[in-house]
């Protein structure tokens, strides 16, 4: 077991409500239980962090990727009309 440094500490009734609402023996290991439970779950929530950060990234390049499909088919159907309107400029009997 890890050797147990005496501290004396301040700290808000509401929290000492808090801990001593927590299971345990006394208000030391409540404490003790309810900083460990907070760092053993950081290193969890950092993961978790990660994953979407990832994610995240993942579905910018795929937004990028769709929106240069979009430009592109933009840039077609322009082209597209434009053709059409010089057809239609170039025999007005097909009107």
């Amino acid at each position: 077991m890890e050797k147990m440094i005496q501290k004396s500490v301040r700290i808000p009734g509401s929290l000492v409500e808090y801990v001593d609402s927590q299971p345990g023996a006394d208000f030391s290991k409540k404490l003790v239980g309810i900083l460990t439970e907070y760092k053993n779950g950081e290193i969890e929530r950092k993961l978790i962090l990660q994953r979407y950060d990832e994610q995240i990234e993942e579905r910018r390049k795929r937004l990028d990727t769709l929106m240069q499909k979009v430009n592109s088919a933009s840039r077609i159907a322009r082209r597209l009309d434009a053709f059409f309107d010089e057809l239609d400029a170039a025999n007005p009997y097909l009107q």
